[in-house]
């Protein structure tokens, strides 16, 4: 095994170069929209790698186990009109993610005025690293059924 300078080690099996990342942290930020995904993945401060994607978490999951192989991921998105269930489907892969309310992650001047789904999705992530940002409640399964189960209940 070569010992690279970077964050990761490189190795040689079948003739591809493949970079472990055992014992090193990922921090992913996603920008969650209805049909896509704005996803980026910093490590050390540096940016791994910023893309859309389609809105799946099955296709989430895979790309970053396969892409990243061996590393921890810690994920974040802010609360939207599309729930949980993205926290939810990224816990069940043991992957730790976080929800966190828009307005409450910081950002820069700059990054204000030109905010796109990229910058998004990169300010969570550097502010997942650093530490800045304040969780939301997630509410369990049970607690949704219990809620919708009231609803109707009220509505009879």
């Amino acid at each position: 095994m070569k010992q690279q300078s970077s964050a990761a080690t490189e190795t040689r099996i079948k003739g591809r170069n493949i970079i472990d990342f055992t014992g090193k942290t990922i921090y992913v930020g996603i920008d969650v929209h209805e049909k896509d995904y704005q996803v980026a993945k910093v490590l050390d401060g540096i940016c791994l790698g910023n893309h859309r994607m389609p809105a799946n978490s099955k296709a989430l999951i895979d790309h970053l186990n396969n892409r990243y192989p061996g590393a921890t991921f810690k994920c974040v998105y802010e609360s939207c009109a599309w729930g949980f269930t993205l926290q939810r489907e990224l816990s069940i892969a043991a992957m730790d993610c976080i929800v966190v309310h828009a307005a409450d992650v910081s950002g820069s001047d700059k990054e204000k005025k030109r905010k796109t789904d990229k910058v998004d999705a990169l300010k969570l992530a550097r502010n997942l690293a650093s530490g800045d940002l304040s969780v939301i409640y997630v509410p369990d399964e049970r607690f949704k059924k219990n809620v919708i189960l009231f609803a109707t209940a009220k509505n009879l």
